[in-house]
C-alpha cells in the first residue's frame, strides 16, 4: 500500500502530482478541449468499444499502457449514477504479447471530470491475472508517458491520478479480490475469471478536489 504522506519529501511529491492533475485539464481547456475529448486522440467520432488511440498508448520504458473507450455505462452503473462518457483502462505490460495486467479503470463524464475508479474481472481486458498484493506493491512505480503529441499531457495526468489516489486504489484492489473470493472457493479460478456475470468487481470515487483536501493539498 502507498501510505499517506508522512514526510516533507512525500508531501512534496504529492504536491507535484497535484499540480500536474490540475494543470493538464486547464491547459486542454485553454484550447477548448476537455480531457474526454483529448482522450479520443483526434478522432471525429466516438464509437463504443473502439480503442482510442487504435493501437493504445504503449510506454515501453515503464512497461505500461492505456487506452480509452466506452460501453454500456448506464447499464453498468444504474440510472441514478452520473453519466459516464468513457473510461481509461490502465495496464502493466508483460514480457510477451497477451501478458498485460489490468491495474484499474478511470471513468470520466462528458466534461472530462473524473467520476470513479473501478476494477474488472479478467475476461473484460484479457491478459494475466495478478493478485492485489502484487499490484499494490507496484503502484508507487506506475508511470505512463506518450512520446510527444496530443496525448503526452494526458499520459502525465493519468500518472498523477494514480499517484494521488494510491491509497484508494490499494483499497479498491483488495475489494476486487474480496469480491471474487467466495466464487473461487466454489469453482476453479479459470472459470471465475471468465464468468461474464462477474464484470465490475469494485469501485470508488475519483473526484479530484475531495482527494486533494484529504491530502491537505487543496
Amino acid at each position: 500500500m502507498c501510505p499517506a504522506a508522512t514526510s516533507a519529501t512525500e508531501l512534496a511529491d504529492l504536491s507535484g502530482w497535484a499540480e500536474v492533475a490540475l494543470r493538464v485539464p486547464l491547459t486542454y481547456a485553454q484550447r477548448g478541449v476537455s480531457l474526454a475529448q483529448a482522450a479520443l486522440a483526434g478522432a471525429r467520432r466516438f464509437e463504443e468499444l473502439r480503442h482510442y488511440p487504435a493501437r493504445d498508448v504503449v510506454d515501453a520504458a515503464h512497461g505500461t499502457r492505456f487506452y480509452y473507450h466506452a460501453h454500456g455505462g448506464a447499464q453498468r452503473w444504474g440510472s441514478d449514477a452520473p453519466p459516464e462518457h468513457g473510461h481509461f483502462h490502465l495496464f502493466w505490460d508483460g514480457p510477451e504479447p497477451g501478458a498485460h495486467v489490468h491495474v484499474a479503470a478511470l471513468a470520466l463524464d462528458a466534461r472530462g471530470q473524473p467520476l470513479r475508479w473501478f476494477t474488472t474481472n479478467r475476461w473484460v481486458t484479457a491478459g494475466r491475472w495478478a493478485p492485489a498484493a502484487e499490484l499494490i506493491a507496484r503502484l508507487p512505480a506506475f508511470r505512463v508517458a506518450a512520446r510527444g503529441g496530443r496525448l503526452a499531457p494526458l499520459a502525465r495526468w493519468l500518472t498523477a491520478m494514480v499517484q494521488l489516489f494510491a491509497d484508494e486504489l490499494a483499497a479498491l484492489l483488495r475489494a476486487r479480490d474480496a469480491a471474487l473470493e467466495p466464487h473461487l472457493r466454489r469453482r476453479p479460478a479459470e472459470q471465475v475469471w471468465e464468468d461474464r456475470a462477474l464484470e465490475v468487481l469494485s469501485t470508488t470515487d475519483a473526484a479530484l478536489a475531495p482527494r486533494l483536501r484529504r491530502l491537505g493539498l487543496a
